[in-house]
């Protein structure tokens, strides 16, 4: 006769008898003083609305977002960068690109504490994200593009129609935003 339970091995625990200990309880002794308290962590759902007259008119849940990310000359395209290191910004903040789009007279509004989920750097080191009306913004683009004497076809255009012709509205928004801000005050 074998054994049973398939020549499985037995082993019993041997431990301390008695309650189980808390490692942790000791940290429970340290006097209040000496605590060191976090701040709350901020509502990622603050919005800020420009212009402020809209606050309570304008929906911008159908907007499209652009992350500063998307600017940024020091991250590559793997980490979101969606325009060429020759268009871009070395590290443009929120308020940056909200200050640009004013300029433009653009609607838009600010999430100044959303995190880009491509890339988790940036959610601690440079976080929000500005959320703008696409069809006034190719509108407004196509006015200033004609006011200032500037030429959308002389443009190369390596990724489609840029305007509101169905192309890439975006895109093209984006290199705008990077070309006013570095004569931003």
């Amino acid at each position: 006769m074998g054994k049973k339970g398939g020549g499985r091995v037995r082993v019993k625990q041997v431990g301390p008898k008695g309650p189980p200990v808390n490692p942790l309880a000791e940290l429970n002794s340290i006097a209040p003083e000496d605590q060191i308290f976090l701040p709350p962590r901020p509502d990622p759902n603050v919005t800020h609305i420009w212009p402020m007259s809209a606050t309570f008119s304008l929906d911008y849940k159908k907007f499209s977002a652009i992350w500063p990310t998307y600017l940024d000359s020091k991250k590559s395209s793997k980490h979101g960068r969606r325009i060429a290191v020759a268009d871009a910004v070395p590290e443009p903040s929120v308020q940056d690109i909200s200050e640009a789009l004013a300029s433009m007279g653009v609607k838009h509004a600010i999430q100044p504490y959303k995190g880009y989920p491509g890339d988790v750097e940036s959610r601690w080191y440079n976080p929000g994200r500005v959320l703008v009306d696409l069809e006034e913004a190719a509108e407004k683009m196509e006015l200033g593009a004609s006011e200032e004497g500037f030429d959308v076809d002389a443009l190369p255009d390596m990724d489609g129609v840029l305007g509101a012709a169905g192309g890439n509205t975006k895109k093209a928004l984006i290199r705008q935003i990077s070309k006013k801000i570095p004569s931003l005050p």
